[in-house]
């Protein structure tokens, strides 16, 4: 009895499959499909993998899956097998997990919106509907500009979010109590340290106290103000998502609290739920941090909350030496 290719074609040389085609190597070369890649529980296993050229990410389909932060190296490696011969990219049944890489790459290459590349894919294969975790992620992608931007606002806040999700997930009794290779949070996924690398633009937070360079202003983590002192009022129920349409065509940048990304030499302090934040030159408190997030004062939640105190920095822009003159 011949078994059914699934798999469905959605541009020349890109597939979306169920695993049972993965599976299927003398049909997937007879397709000239040199490239796999496999987003799963599970890789495939070697024997099967070995003739290809293979990728696999690991994710489950369920919301909090995060595909995301996959989406440059997938673009790069479906780009290549579509050059070399052609790509399957699958997960168990290829309709959520594969899915959505191929809608990303596809939003990516031909700068669409969702919904339009998903109708698209939709007619090549009906099957196809990425989970309402997943959809999140293709909406976020799409007003970014359907390309990965790093330095924006909305990349900046799902980073955030995804490592507080981590650290509310570990268990609190190996929290501070970890090797340095086996910490919750790496420095490497912190932003970097006000001395690494500093540009003429750059505005440098210094303790007011010992005038140790603390972050960059880049690293300020801005928020729209939000509903006020009615949403610290339990009876109220307020909420941020309380706010009127014409609220939210009205927005406006709060500048009552000072809330920052972490940086890498608070790396040892962060390892708990919630702590102060110290000047790591003279020990001085200049604010704390709670990874589940705390409501600012204009009644915006923001989450992870790391709360500097205005009354302990000062916010200066460094003088740069300039070749062959001395700065006194």
């Amino acid at each position: 009895m011949t078994t059914v290719f699934d798999a469905s074609e959605i541009i020349p040389g890109l597939y979306i499959g169920a695993e049972s085609a993965a599976r299927q190597t003398e049909e997937l070369k007879s397709r000239n499909i040199t490239h796999i890649l496999t987003v799963n529980q599970y890789p495939l296993p070697l024997e099967m993998s070995r003739s290809f050229k293979y990728k696999f990410i690991q994710g489950l389909d369920i919301e909090c899956t995060d595909l995301f932060c996959y989406f440059e190296e997938c673009f790069d490696f479906i780009e290549e097998g579509i050059e070399e011969g052609g790509v399957l990219v699958h997960c168990l049944v290829g309709c959520s997990r594969s899915a959505t890489i191929v809608i990303a790459y596809l939003m990516n290459k031909r700068h669409r919106g969702f919904g339009e590349i998903l109708g698209f894919v939709r007619q090549k294969r009906s099957t196809v509907w990425p989970n309402e975790g997943f959809k999140t992620q293709l909406l976020m992608f799409e007003s970014m500009g359907c390309k990965m931007d790093k330095q924006s606002d909305i990349y900046r806040k799902y980073k955030w979010e995804k490592l507080a999700l981590k650290m509310q997930n570990a268990s609190p009794s190996h929290r501070g109590f970890m090797a340095d290779d086996d910490r919750t949070v790496s420095p490497e996924q912190l932003r970097e340290n006000p001395n690494e690398e500093i540009l003429p633009d750059d505005v440098i937070f210094k303790c007011r106290k010992c005038r140790q360079a603390l972050f960059k202003k880049s690293g300020v983590m801005g928020h729209t103000v939000g509903v006020g002192e009615i949403a610290f009022d339990w009876r109220k129920k307020a909420t941020d998502e309380n706010k009127s349409s014409s609220d939210t065509e009205m927005e406006e940048l709060c500048d009552r609290s000072l809330f920052i990304e972490p940086v890498r030499w608070m790396a040892d302090s962060i390892q708990i739920p919630q702590g102060k934040l110290s000047c790591l030159k003279c020990g001085a408190k200049i604010g704390s941090f709670i990874w589940y997030g705390e409501r600012c004062p204009c009644g915006a939640w923001i989450a992870p909350a790391f709360h500097i105190q205005t009354s302990k920095v000062d916010e200066t822009k460094p003088r740069l030496q300039l070749p062959g003159i001395k700065v006194s």
